[in-house]
């Protein structure tokens, strides 16, 4: 059989093969019918048929966009047209299962200054939730789009799964073929994965506002679309008498566990909330990852999930100036360093994962940055399943796609040699329709030559992209006979080797070189005319010079070339500057301090109980509890000795009020209940506030909700155990709590004249829904039981209630499961919500800032509430202008448990001296005055029985102090929690320099630096630089509430934080 020249048969087959890519099956043919062969045999190639398999000198087969056969040194059928690929690699065509082919992505509505919107938009049985698109099936709405697909195909891709990424559950996702065509022949699965994520996209409804927000809705949803396939078809007989709505939300949510879903958290943080949350359904869910998961790796091993991740690795920070050094953080540096081996450390953690287009902005950068990631440790075979069988799992389609064998379909990429190293894609096939990126066979002659013409020893220097040729010629290095040492000489030497001349390149063609050059200004008058072919590392053929006569030329490789080029194909593996803790960032530690064996000698111990303030006293802690208090104690065998001659010891320092530590939004204020939303599902444990926190000798803190609405969001007791993650935060023996509030914040006095629409406006309107909750909670618990008491016969007709976690948190209130702790000020408020506690038969755990509570302090003591306030803050609005700097002192003499608080990332630093100003204000007892800070919020959280005090058997949660603690040159020297050892001043002092020398050679190899294509000035390809200014520098206070979905989104954060609503 004759061999067809490569570009008419390129021509040829785009013909043949595109029309069987668009046939239409079910249409009528109008004309003639096509009877094009399809069948092609590609030969001589390397095939990598899957990762880890490969056929040398194969032979594969493609007919009618199938693979028909593959095999080592195979017979060409008579009827196929051939295509030798000789020197060239075969790998499966790569799949995208994270993409917004066709679809898009909407982006964050801008409401900033707009009514809120409350109610969703409802039609065609959607979901009540704006921000849910589930009902959405994306393959109704795909039709091929060549100019976005070009971006991928010139990459390799061949396939995508896509949908458009919008709102929180953004629809099913389609999976289909690049290739030209009519939708219907593109399809490779109808119905994919689900796609979701937290951000609730283009969605203006209020809710949700927050984190916490949408992962309540997701919770809820969930569970709703279990109940709808029970309930749906059926009536509602216990409150409403109807029949149950149709949702076609809920209905395509109920096919969740077959289908699947893929997740983008936006931020590797957020990967163990969505996966803790998931879990509960026990759904098989794909996670897109960030780029930062090397440094959580722990966590994320444990959510034992496959992870699509994108390649959109950090730019060089700009660390050129002073002042931009002093703006680029540690952290910044460290993920600068570190970010391209995140895939070569999922695979060393056995992780398996995907590679997507999604997130990098610049398409062409794709490639380079996955040679740069098997530079840093990524094996080829990971990248190429990464690429391949990986995506192909995921997207649904492994029977179809991501490997090369018979029946499959022909997506093939045929590159120039090893992909992973050196080699450049040439074509791709798509369903066997090819797309020319560049021609096949191109010889590359670019490379530094020497040769001599007419005597004169010149230097070619050649340079080469595909088939164009630019270079130059210039005059060789002097030899050693014609060169001195005298200045003249080397003048004269300088300027010869400075004298080039550029080369007109005439073409590159079938092995052969044309190109001119006018070599006067060498010391050869005229222009020259070369004809030159390769032959292995020379460069063969005849020049023309001006009198036409033809000279035989050979130009030979340059050995600093050729050692060059050896020295270029094994690069130096990586080496790293940075250190690797968790977090990832300034002063964290490289891994959990261990429990210690202590024995703290001769020190003034402040018990908080009543043995009182000790005096040259001894204090043993083993296995994180404390063993024993008192004087002249023994050590045991194997102790570790601390002096505490001249140094105060205290039980840790508690928290009842703060923020710290929270994520993406401290409230959800667009509703005025929201018992559903929990700041456990938020915590972050990579918060710099913890470490100077514990710098304070602040041990344990209540993370509560904000104070935008009556009833809020959960808490959440932690312990600072720095460098632990979001669950080992948590003080698990804590019981559950719940924030209130009252006051202008939740009537929205100073919201705006926009915000006017939402119930309650009014104090009586605040104890008003307040009642309701609590009824509409006590009728929904009965519904469950009146449920239980029907007939088998009529709860066939019956819809099961309901599961509504904001009602279920409810009921955990008037079941005493749950405490609630409200802000407060005004005096007749807290005389509201206390008789709402008692006529439902519960109590106000804790009153929170509580200006006026000396006022009602009689009452607070017979209802059993505690009271933790600010220690001398007033008239900052009009509710607190009656605050007394006296009331902490007024109010435990009525027999009240007092605490001060911070409510601040400030103050939980400075609890001890807050503590210390009630001696002075109203002449507290020292040991009362210490004991607002710790025995007495303890008493308020309920976990009394754990710390709070110095007392045997109780967590070895203490501080020491190098003076009083009530003084305000008083310092924490060390910090300890359950036993270990969280601050040491010594050892931040010595961390200090460390960090200063860490970053210091950070930015010396920034400074040096010099990748191409590099932007000095830009943080990260995507986004990073919002993710490391959340993460850093965000301190929330009660009255922070916006919606941070549209925050995340706006270009101005400026602007966006002027719209922060609500006085504190």
């Amino acid at each position: 059989m004759n061999k067809l020249s490569q570009s008419a048969f390129a021509a040829l087959l785009t013909g043949l093969v595109s029309q069987s890519v668009s046939a239409d099956q079910t249409g009528h043919v109008y004309g003639l019918h096509d009877r094009s062969l399809n069948k092609v045999a590609f030969t001589n190639a390397t095939v990598y048929t899957e990762p880890g398999k490969k056929i040398e000198r194969a032979t594969l087969i493609i007919d009618n966009g199938r693979i028909e056969s593959i095999e080592r040194g195979g017979k060409v059928p008579q009827d196929a047209k051939i295509i030798d690929l000789t020197g060239h690699t075969v790998y499966p065509g790569f799949i995208d299962p994270y993409s917004d082919y066709v679809f898009g992505s909407a982006q964050s509505a801008f409401r900033w200054g707009e009514p809120p919107q409350y109610e969703g938009k409802r039609s065609g049985g959607n979901a009540w939730n704006d921000a849910i698109h589930a009902e959405v099936d994306w393959v109704d709405q795909f039709k091929a789009d060549n100019k976005a697909a070009k971006d991928y195909i010139h990459n390799g891709f061949t396939a995508v799964q896509t949908a458009k990424l919008d709102g929180i559950f953004q629809g099913q996702g389609v999976t289909v073929s690049l290739a030209d065509g009519i939708p219907n022949d593109l399809v490779y699965r109808a119905h994919a994965r689900h796609f979701a994520s937290f951000n609730k996209g283009s969605s203006t409804q209020s809710y949700p506002s927050s984190l916490m927000g949408s992962i309540a809705l997701i919770r809820q949803t969930l569970s709703d679309a279990k109940w709808y396939q029970s309930a749906k078809g059926k009536t509602d007989r216990l409150i409403t008498n109807e029949p149950v709505e149709y949702n076609a939300a809920l209905e395509q949510l109920s096919e969740l566990e077959r289908s699947g879903v893929i997740f983008n958290p936006e931020d590797s943080l957020d990967t163990p909330r969505a996966d803790q949350l998931f879990d509960q359904y026990r759904l098989d869910v794909v996670y897109v990852a960030d780029g930062q998961e090397y440094a959580r790796m722990n966590d994320i091993k444990q959510v034992a999930a496959t992870f699509v991740v994108p390649f959109n690795f950090p730019e060089k920070p700009d660390v050129t100036s002073f002042e931009a050094q002093l703006d680029t953080s540690l952290a910044e540096l460290r993920h600068w360093e570190r970010a391209p081996a995140n895939p070569a450390i999922l695979e060393d953690n056995k992780i398996p994962f995907a590679f997507t287009h999604f997130g990098l902005k610049k398409k062409n950068q794709f490639w380079k940055n996955v040679k740069t990631a098997v530079k840093h440790g990524l094996s080829e075979q990971a990248a190429l399943a990464a690429l391949t069988t990986t995506p192909a799992r995921i997207a649904g389609v492994a029977d179809q796609s991501g490997k090369i064998a018979p029946g499959m379909f022909a997506d093939l990429v045929i590159s120039d040699g090893n992909l992973f190293q050196d080699g450049t894609i040439k074509s791709v096939y798509l369903m066997g329709q090819e797309q020319n990126i560049k021609p096949l066979n191109i010889t590359q002659v670019a490379g530094d030559y020497t040769l001599n013409l007419k005597g004169t020893a010149l230097t070619l220097q050649l340079t080469q992209e595909d088939a164009k040729v630019s270079g130059k010629l210039s005059l060789s290095q002097a030899t050693p006979e014609t060169t001195d040492s005298t200045a003249e000489t080397d003048s004269e030497e300088k300027s010869e080797k400075a004298k080039t001349v550029a080369i007109k390149s005439h073409g590159l063609s079938d092995n052969q070189l044309q190109f001119s050059a006018d070599l006067s200004d060498l010391g050869l008058p005229g222009a020259y005319r070369f004809t030159l072919r390769k032959d292995k590392g020379q460069l063969l053929g005849q020049v023309t010079a001006p009198d036409l006569a033809r000279l035989d030329i050979v130009a030979n490789k340059s050995a600093d070339a050729n050692a060059k080029a050896n020295q270029e194909s094994t690069p130096e593996a990586p080496t790293y500057l940075s250190e690797l803790t968790y977090p990832n960032r300034a002063f964290a530690p490289k891994g959990a301090p261990a429990q210690q064996r202590v024995h703290i000698k001769n020190a003034t111990i402040w018990t908080s109980d009543k043995q009182g303030v000790l005096t040259n006293a001894d204090m043993i802690i083993r296995d994180g509890k404390i063993r024993e208090v008192g004087q002249n104690l023994k050590t045991p065998s194997g102790y570790t000795v601390i002096d505490g001659t001249n140094k105060h010891v205290t039980a840790g320092i508690i928290d009842e009020h703060s923020h710290i530590a929270i994520s993406k939004g401290v409230n959800e204020g667009s509703d005025a209940i929201t018992a559903e939303v929990r700041i456990g599902d938020v915590l972050n444990p990579e918060d710099i506030n913890i470490y100077r926190a514990l710098a304070g000798g602040t041990t344990t803190a209540q993370l509560l909700h904000g104070s935008a609405n009556p009833i809020g969001g959960q808490a959440q007791v932690i312990k600072l155990r720095w460098g632990e993650n979001a669950n080992g935060l948590k003080f698990t023996q804590a019981p559950a709590s719940i924030k209130f509030a009252l006051g202008e914040n939740v009537k929205q006095s100073n919201w705006g004249d926009k915000f006017t629409i939402r119930y309650p406006q009014t104090r009586m309107g605040v104890e008003t829904i307040v009642r309701d909750a609590f009824l509409r909670a006590r009728e929904y618990k009965q519904s469950f039981e009146r449920y239980d008491d029907l007939s088998r016969s009529v709860r066939k007709t019956t819809a099961p209630p309901r599961r509504n976690f904001r009602l279920d948190t409810l009921n955990e209130i008037l079941d005493q499961q749950r405490f609630v702790h409200s802000h407060s000020y005004v005096a007749s408020e807290i005389l509201s919500l206390m008789k709402i506690a008692e006529d439902f038969n519960f109590k106000i755990q804790t009153f929170t800032h509580i200006l006026e509570g000396y006022k009602v302090a009689d009452e607070m003591a017979k209802h059993g509430a505690s009271a933790s306030t600010f220690a001398d803050w007033w008239a900052y609005k009009f509710e607190v202008y009656d605050a007394i700097p006296g009331n902490t002192c007024l109010m435990m003499k009525n027999g009240v448990n007092v605490s001060v608080n911070s409510d601040s990332g400030d103050l939980i630093r400075r609890l001890n001296t807050e503590a210390a100003k009630s001696i002075n204000y109203c002449d507290m007892k020292p040991e009362d005055a210490i004991k607002m800070v710790t025995i007495n919020p303890a008493k308020q959280l309920k976990v009394d029985k754990f710390t709070g005090s110095l007392v045997a058997g109780k967590d070895a949660d203490f501080v020491i102090w190098n003076d009083n603690p009530l003084s305000i040159y008083a310092k924490v020297l060390q910090t300890w929690v359950d036993g270990r050892r969280y601050f040491d001043r010594e050892q931040d002092e010595a961390m200090r320099i460390a960090l200063a020398q860490e970053k210091s050679r950070l930015i010396q190899k920034a400074l040096g630096v010099t990748e191409s294509g590099s932007d000095a000035t830009q943080v990260s390809d995507a986004a990073t630089s919002n993710r490391f200014l959340l993460k850093d520098n965000t301190v929330w206070h009660c009255e922070d509430n916006f919606d941070f979905w549209q925050w995340q989104a706006s270009e101005n954060h400026t602007a966006a934080a002027a719209g922060h609503q609500g006085a504190h």
